[in-house]
């Protein structure tokens, strides 16, 4: 269950300029995979697991244990989402946000993440990006949560993040991505 934690919250650079408020349009939900790992803090408490996330018509997120096991598998499509732990025992609910509050007992936005985790604003709600000196979105506030880039996988201003840094209520998630992949 405490890998499932990690998900739930996802991810380090730092800012040297105040954030921008913009409302833009994001990128068109495109699909996606990769690959790595995630990290929990909260508290005193610590917790890290490996990920592997395919992003597209459906989301299939596996949390693998030190051997490479599914400790967790988390998959969502039009009928709902779905919950599956190494134990077997499953939960399921309309929507991934739902799911996670049922398991967990947290709401977290799920929906922002596929967004969030190519650094790019959620189409829901007002953000504040700020960029780095080759144009890339090095840190998001949305939805109460600061979202920290600290590395890409090129130079480029449309590069995809490497390192992910999630920020909220004492509540750190590390996410630091090894490979992306096409689906």
């Amino acid at each position: 269950m405490r890998a499932l934690l990690l998900l739930l919250v996802f991810l380090t650079g730092c800012a040297t300029q105040q954030p921008v408020a913009v409302q833009r349009m994001p990128q068109a939900d495109v699909p996606f995979a990769f690959s790595g790992r995630i990290a929990l803090k909260q508290g005193s408490s610590r917790d890290g697991s490996g990920i592997r996330w395919t992003h597209g018509d459906t989301d299939e997120i596996l949390l693998l244990g030190p051997l490479g096991y599914t400790a967790a598998r988390i998959y969502r499509d039009s009928h709902g989402a779905t919950l599956e732990d190494a134990y077997g025992k499953k939960y399921s609910a309309p929507d991934a946000e739902s799911l996670m509050e049922k398991a967990v007992g947290w709401s977290l936005p799920l929906e922002g993440l596929s967004y969030w985790i190519k650094a790019t604003p959620a189409p829901q709600g007002e953000s504040a990006i700020e960029r780095n000196a080759e144009g890339q979105i090095n840190r998001i506030l949305q939805q109460g949560w600061e979202l920290r880039y600290g590395r890409f996988n090129s130079k480029q201003a449309n590069a995809l993040p490497l390192q992910m840094l999630m920020l909220r209520n004492g509540v750190e998630v590390t996410v630091l991505i090894d490979e992306w992949q096409a689906p």
